[in-house]
């Protein structure tokens, strides 16, 4: 089941990142299981500016990622905000989280040398039109439209 603004999420994914959610400006999409309630991975949403969005993802399991949370996690910032860009920040050193983000469509857009205490910062972007993941159908997604 896919879960918007649930503040004990935000901080679970935030301290995973690692980085600060902040529930008065932030917005947390997760997914958890079906029968369990348990907390699987989900995105936070923040530094919106109508147009960008920066994107931060956590995963506890494998499981995770649907394309049900794919779907969402693209057509909340590109359809329902209308924004035209889409960024993260990911340390240099991580380098399964970069290959993983190439993967999802992010590009490397600039590095910030010496951000982390291990190396670079790496901001990743992805444009609207650069997003496959847009044209996907939801399967299970349920609510009021």
């Amino acid at each position: 089941m896919i879960v918007f603004g649930d503040v004990w999420h935000g901080d679970k994914i935030a301290r995973a990142i690692p980085r600060q959610y902040n529930a008065g400006s932030d917005v947390v999409i997760s997914r958890v299981d079906d029968e369990t309630g348990e907390l699987l991975g989900g995105v936070i949403y923040d530094s919106y500016t109508k147009n960008c969005i920066f994107i931060h993802q956590a995963g506890f399991s494998k499981r995770w990622l649907t394309g049900d949370m794919l779907w969402i996690a693209f057509d909340y910032p590109f359809n329902q905000l209308k924004v035209e860009k889409l960024a993260g920040t990911i340390p240099s050193s991580n380098k399964a989280l970069l290959a993983f983000n190439e993967r999802l469509g992010f590009s490397e857009e600039c590095r910030i040398k010496d951000a982390y205490p291990d190396g670079d910062m790496i901001v990743m972007t992805m444009t609207r039109a650069e997003c496959r993941w847009l044209s996907m159908k939801p399967r299970t997604i349920r609510g009021r439209q």
